[in-house]
């Protein structure tokens, strides 16, 4: 498969850089126009995708300027001959070019950079509020630009993103999938809250990630937002906040991907809008099937190891009603998905359904916004035991999860002179059940015994508030805090009810003048353990991780501070932070053997984790843009009374250096063609930083080229880890690694 996807590959890179550009005609590219004559062009943006609705100002050779608007194709005309041309459109940085000859003017849009963009996270809004935090947007281009296969593979180009994992969510198992941000770790529960249009994407039971559950052709961007944000989010942005923002359906359009692939990998994603009279309706489905690749290293690799493959479903679906000052959309979503994890037994499977509704309007001088969520899902897992040589195996436990989960979030922003209020409120309540099978040999036979049943209901209540004030024209302050009440009542009656209170609050400035900007913030957060963490127990390979229904919140101190600057066409940020995690929540180790390690989440004394994040966005060019960051992180156990075995450890799952560098050239008469290089620094799998867990440092390239073929129609190549680099993703102590050397080829279809 993977020579006929080579010769594919090579086939249609050849056919894209050898191909005359496309007609120049009214439907496809602007006709050219006489000397002296109209001014015509197109609008597109750095993955050749046209961009409609953008302002172009024409400035005529007699002195005067005209405003025209691209159609749905990107096209511009104008009955006058031109000097010079300035397209201004929402979300994408000016762009200008000279009228220097009598064909049609060819204009690449580029996004915003990080010096001048405004995120919705950073203030829980609808409205881009400006906010002393530090952010990185990813749009959807420059998502179609990257090589990267899936959503949690293309964010590991954005500063200190990691995962409890280093595998791919196309054949990671989804329990692995926590969010990290700067270093503040410890287990596999994520400490960064992932939001899809306002709503979690984290698991309510276990807080882990399913990244395919928005489709692809849905997206419009990503936005990252680093540090503690619990002033806003509560218990779950004690990293920091990632949210997936769909298109709005402002009007009618559709757009898809299809493409193949190595791994007998396939996917195809869809997304649709319509607009009319104040009444909105949108539509998306994304389906993906491959049979994966060996996660297990080719020197311990034996005849029970298997591909890890992965088939998964997912769409949604909206309706919305905009009038006057008022707005209401509901939403309905499904994502169902089977996954074989590596080896003949241990398999797992999710069926997840959510329905959702948001309501928003002018009351009492401000916006008020209101949304709520009811989900139900079935979780599937089973676990075994692999024998030396791995020849055979049997299966140990195995686990079903039903959980339901509903949220409901109400929030009032009032602008009053030079100050922009924020105040809110957020409920949750999650129940899940969770029966375990365990498996054990009695008389040669593989005999089960249970069910076992755990879980719990688990709330959570709050209150929280936010002031914004524009203190000067170059000064910004942000107060804010947040307090919360958590609930967690166990369905074992032998097992501890948790009744916590907390408060988080947070400060802000930011300062800007010229071209230099410096902001700085300060935080106390908490977050309290999931009910995965309080009950269920797992294993990966011979080690073994225990639940524990005793453990306390964890409690987060930072600060954090950075520069920006820009010269001439470039952007340049370092920030640094230092935070304390009191009660750090743990997987520590109580046993180990050669054939068997036992750990248990446990709280530790504390971690302290502080680093510095270096970023550079640049447009050389026109065409030409380059991009980089690293992040140098040092993230250590310390104390010497909860866990005094660890005390002056490294902790798991953090490199202390991490980064990546991107190259962009797009010029929409020829090609788009990108590549990017992604590393990690070496960093250990367990807490004692037993030598034998220990992971190797490891770099990745990636490449894309795409090019328009006919209107509304883009072919696309890529290769994914081109020098085929088998990297350590994970030791158990047998040694996991990371997704293989990809090719994938497609086409992307759009219509406005």
């Amino acid at each position: 498969m993977i020579r006929q996807a080579s010769f594919v590959l090579v086939g249609l890179v050849s056919a894209l850089l050898v191909a005359p550009p496309p007609a120049s005609s009214q439907t496809t590219a602007p006709a050219a126009s006489p000397s002296g004559a109209a001014t015509r062009g197109r609008v597109t943006d750095i993955s050749g995708g046209v961009v409609p609705g953008a302002d172009v100002v024409v400035q005529t050779r007699d002195g005067q300027s005209v405003t025209v608007q691209t159609d749905g194709e990107g096209n511009f005309d104008t009955s006058t001959p031109a000097l010079r041309v300035r397209v201004v459109s929402d979300g994408f940085e000016p762009a200008e070019v000279a009228v220097t000859g009598d064909g049609p003017v060819y204009v690449v849009l580029r996004p915003l950079n990080f010096a001048d963009s405004v995120v919705v996270t950073a203030t829980r809004g609808a409205e881009r509020l400006p906010s002393a935090a530090s952010a990185t947007v990813i749009t959807a281009a420059e998502l179609n630009n990257m090589a990267a296969g899936a959503l949690d593979d293309a964010l590991r180009a954005t500063p200190g993103f990691t995962l409890f994992r280093r595998s791919s969510s196309r054949v990671a198992n989804p329990t692995t999938q926590g969010v990290t941000l700067r270093g503040v770790s410890g287990s596999g529960a994520s400490r960064t809250l992932v939001l899809a249009d306002g709503v979690p994407l984290n698991d309510p039971f276990g807080s882990w990630v399913y990244w395919n559950r928005v489709p692809q052709a849905a997206v419009d961007r990503v936005e990252v937002v680093r540090g503690a944000t619990g002033d806003l989010y509560g218990a779950g942005a004690l990293g920091g906040v990632i949210q997936v923002l769909t298109v709005r359906p402002s009007r009618s359009r559709a757009r898809g991907t299809f493409e193949g692939g190595s791994h007998d990998t396939f996917r195809g994603s869809l997304f649709a809008a319509a607009e009319h009279n104040g009444w909105s309706a949108t539509g998306a489905y994304e389906g993906v099937r491959t049979d994966g690749a060996f996660i297990v290293g080719s020197e311990v690799r034996g005849p029970a190891d298997l591909k890890a493959n992965s088939d998964y479903q997912t769409g949604f679906a909206t309706v919305g009603r905009r009038r006057d000052n008022w707005h209401l959309t509901l939403r309905g979503a499904g994502y169902t998905e089977e996954r074989g994890n590596g080896t003949k037994v241990q398999v797992n499977s999710t069926d997840w359904r959510q329905f959702s509704a948001e309501a928003g309007g002018l009351v009492g001088g401000g916006v008020l916004q209101a949304q709520t969520a009811a989900s139900n899902q079935d979780y599937y897992q089973t676990f075994s035991f692999v024998a030396a040589g791995r020849a055979t195996e049997r299966l140990t436990f195995a686990q079903t999860i039903d959980t339901s989960h509903g949220m409901a979030n109400a929030q009032w922003t009032r602008p009053m002179g030079r100050v922009t209020m924020i105040v809110g409120g957020d409920y949750r309540r999650t129940k899940s059940s969770q029966d375990e099978l365990r498996y054990a040999l009695v008389s040669g036979v593989n005999t089960a015994s249970g069910p076992f049943v755990s879980g719990g209901t688990e709330t959570v209540t709050a209150a929280y508030a936010r002031a914004s004030i524009t203190a000067t024209d170059a000064l910004t302050l942000e107060v804010g805090a947040r307090a919360d009440h958590w609930n967690s009542e166990p369905i074992n009656p032998a097992d501890p009810t948790k009744n916590v209170n907390f408060v988080s609050p947070r400060g802000a400035l930011a300062w800007r003048r010229g071209r230099f900007q410096v902001q700085a913030s300060a935080y106390y957060a908490n977050r309290t353990p999931s009910l995965n963490e309080l009950h269920r127990r797992f294993a990966a390979g011979t080690a073994i991780t225990n639940a524990n229904p005793l453990l306390e919140p964890e409690t987060l101190t930072g600060v954090e501070g950075g520069v920006l600057t820009q010269f001439a066409r470039a952007s340049i940020r370092a920030t640094a932070f230092f935070n304390d995690l009191d009660g750090a929540i743990a997987n520590v180790t109580l046993s180990q053997t050669p054939t068997q390690t036992v750990r248990q989440r446990q709280n530790s004394d504390s971690i302290r984790a502080k680093g510095v994040e270096f970023e550079i966005d640049s447009r050389l060019t026109q065409t030409l843009s380059v991009n980089g960051q690293v992040v140098f992180t040092s993230s250590h156990f310390r104390g010497s009374v909860a866990t005094p075995v660890l005390a002056g450890n490294y902790v798991p799952q953090v490199p202390k250096v991490q980064g990546g560098f991107g190259i962009t050239w797009a010029d929409p008469r020829w090609f788009t063609a990108a590549t990017q290089v992604r590393l990690s620094g070496e960093q250990f799998d367990d807490d004692l930083n037993t030598a034998t867990f220990k992971l190797g440092a490891y770099a990745v390239w990636d490449a894309s080229v795409s090019r328009a073929v006919v209107r509304g129609l883009n072919a696309f190549a890529a290769v994914e880890n081109i020098t085929d680099k088998e990297y350590d993703t994970a030791r158990t102590p047998l040694r996991s690694i990371g997704w293989p050397r990809t090719l994938r080829a497609g086409v992307r279809v759009s219509w406005h």
